[in-house]
């Protein structure tokens, strides 16, 4: 009875530790996840605007 209630209190714990680190995680992948959106957004404009400066096809030409 004893080892059922400290294996309970043990894993209560572990479970309680699992938990608060969990949201340190998540908002460091949103945090890494930000950078790749802006590259995305940044690309898709260039492809839907080729006259700008920034375009690879309007610097090679250069």
């Amino acid at each position: 009875m004893t080892t059922t209630i400290l294996t309970t209190i043990g894993a209560t714990v572990l479970l309680l530790q699992t938990a608060t680190r969990i949201p340190p995680a998540l908002t460091d992948l949103v945090r890494a996840l930000i950078p790749v959106r802006e590259a995305l957004r940044e690309l898709l404009h260039r492809q839907d605007h080729p006259s700008s400066p920034h375009h690879p096809d309007q610097s090679a030409s250069g």
